[in-house]
């Protein structure tokens, strides 16, 4: 599956919204940088406090703006395919590449420049190279747990004919005639889905609130599953992002028909 340019979008609102919420945080620290050097009353020090700034200020830009970029996939709930992660590998690529040379303020000059200049560019590369290998393991983490969730969700749906007794579901679903359980990572999905959403975030905190207590948890997914067929949409993301979830809905209404 590539990615779409709803979510490439997307995509670029998050970039900039991690820029502009960093930005404070990154001039800071290279005003500390440089204040620390001109304290050290040493030309060679000043190019250094420049060099280091710029790195961290990649470092904690980039890395944030991929930190969102994984939680967008797992919000938007894409099937990460090969297609897919190579797609994504190279927004990484993209985010984290940028000149190798340091932009000095002119009356910054001295022999030690050319030498900063190359170990920049070498601490650059590295960092880079860091950032985005860091980026693609939190992404195939996340591949793996969508993998192991589909799985969960196949075999809800082939077992869903099966008779009601007591029966354990892959660990998914437990369920009698008296007990619906909904998994701890299916009630993460759940809060999700109802962002931004008044009524589906109270029906979705009654639902947890119900699994906790142990009672009464078919009635509140039930009533959360009403409320998303009336939001707008809602329905047609949960069917093409949310296949797990959309069994258990479709179970749980076969439990109470």
């Amino acid at each position: 599956m590539a990615l779409n340019a709803e979510f490439k979008k997307h995509l670029h609102s998050l970039m900039v919204e991690v820029s502009e919420k960093t930005s404070d945080e990154r001039a800071q620290y290279k005003r500390e940088r440089i204040w620390q050097a001109q304290q050290t009353h040493n030309g060679a020090a000043m190019p250094i406090a420049y060099s280091d700034a710029e790195l961290h200020s990649i470092e904690v830009r980039v890395g944030k703006i991929i930190e969102k970029y994984i939680e967008a996939v797992d919000i938007w709930g894409y099937s990460i395919d090969a297609a897919f992660e190579k797609e994504m590998i190279q927004q990484f690529n993209m985010l984290a590449a940028g000149p190798n040379q340091l932009q000095f303020p002119p009356m910054l000059k001295g022999p030690t420049i050319p030498a900063v200049q190359s170990e920049f560019a070498r601490a650059r590369a590295r960092l880079a190279n860091r950032l985005v290998r860091e980026g693609t393991n939190r992404l195939r983490e996340l591949k793996m747990k969508k993998k192991q969730a589909n799985q969960a969700a196949s075999s809800i749906t082939n077992n869903f004919h099966a008779p009601v007794g007591n029966a354990f579901i892959n660990s998914s679903v437990i369920q009698t005639n008296n007990n619906f359980t909904i998994t701890p990572q299916l009630l993460q999905d759940i809060d999700r889905i109802s962002e931004g959403n008044q009524e589906l975030q109270t029906a979705a905190l009654e639902l947890r609130n119900a699994q906790n207590q142990g009672v009464g948890i078919l009635d509140k997914f039930l009533k959360w599953a009403t409320l998303v067929n009336t939001v707008t949409g809602l329905a047609d993301k949960v069917h093409q992002y949310h296949p797990q979830i959309e069994a258990l809905i479709l179970q749980a209404r076969h439990l109470v028909s």
